[in-house]
């Protein structure tokens, strides 16, 4: 039986020649300080009403910017990994032809597939609550929409499946260190996005599990273009179709629900053993495993 990964190997040659511990540790170290920091840094360039909305992100402007505050954190990023292991960019991506088809392959079969779901019932506009924005808008922000999503999760795969995945790999030959501590560090700072701890813990398994599924594309093809493709058609489903008014990260989604207080979900812990966690457990994970099989598929490998 071939090796299904037997392009990781060519993917993770660029960080031999440099691949200490203390240095991948450093990097986690000061990624984290410039990703908390890049808000703080692009906001020296805004004022006044920019300043609030970015800061809010409930307005189309509010959200592109924090989107695209993200490429904030990739510069720093790069340059760190100039710094500490002295290589550049294209060493993250891999072959930057094969990595531009799989992006754009994965993109459009993972799409294809969540526009299927959720043609299917039950559908989420049922209800006379929710708002549609003008359309003819939505479609003139649609490109601007996807390319900050790019930097966002463009910056966020070139940290944990390029720069983790192949020092992690120069580091032991085990899955459990290339593949299971990015996708488990990657849950653990999604933690947040969640309202309370059952809330951010669900986030948490569910960006893992999304992680791993990432960095199995990754490894199969030997290039991040498959991850990124996975990544941002979630992403672009999940932002740009349907929020809830005046939420974060909801100025440039179509369909708008009624504002909710977001304490309503702060959760406990113990509300993770309720009888319907398990029936939206497993609907969660079923999501990462059809995306994982339609991009498999786009990839044929």
């Amino acid at each position: 039986m071939s090796d299904p990964y037997r392009a990781h190997a060519q993917f993770i040659r660029p960080a031999w020649s440099v691949r200490d511990a203390w240095r991948v540790v450093a990097m986690i170290f000061l990624v984290d300080l410039v990703f908390n920091f890049s808000p703080a840094i692009l906001a020296l360039l805004l004022s006044g009403d920019a300043l609030e909305a970015y800061y809010q992100g409930t307005t189309a402007f509010g959200t592109l910017a924090q989107f695209y505050s993200f490429g904030v954190a990739g510069l720093g990023l790069v340059g760190l990994l100039h710094l500490l292991h002295r290589r550049g960019f294209w060493s993250l991506i891999g072959d930057r032809s094969a990595a531009w088809d799989d992006l754009k392959r994965v993109c459009w079969a993972v799409g294809l597939v969540l526009l299927v779901v959720e043609l299917l019932p039950p559908w989420a506009l049922d209800g006379e609550t929710v708002v549609m924005r003008d359309p003819g808008t939505w479609m003139l922000l649609l490109p601007l929409g996807l390319l900050a999503l790019l930097v966002q999760v463009g910056t966020e795969e070139m940290f944990f499946r390029g720069y983790l995945q192949q020092q992690m790999a120069c580091l032991s030959s085990s899955r459990w260190a290339w593949m299971v501590f990015p996708s488990v560090l990657f849950g653990v700072v999604h933690f947040w996005n969640g309202y309370g701890p059952a809330d951010g813990l669900i986030w948490a398994i569910w960006a893992a599990l999304l992680g791993m599924a990432c960095a199995d594309l990754t490894a199969r093809t030997g290039n991040l273009g498959a991850a990124i493709g996975l990544h941002l058609a979630n992403n672009a489903f999940a932002l740009l179709l349907y929020a809830v008014e005046d939420w974060p990260a909801s100025g440039l989604a179509l369909f708008l629900y009624p504002y909710e207080d977001p304490t309503d979900f702060d959760y406990s812990l113990p509300t993770l053993l309720d009888p319907w966690m398990i029936p939206y457990a497993l609907t969660m994970a079923g999501s990462v495993l059809v995306m994982w099989f339609a991009a498999r598929i786009a990839i044929r490998r």
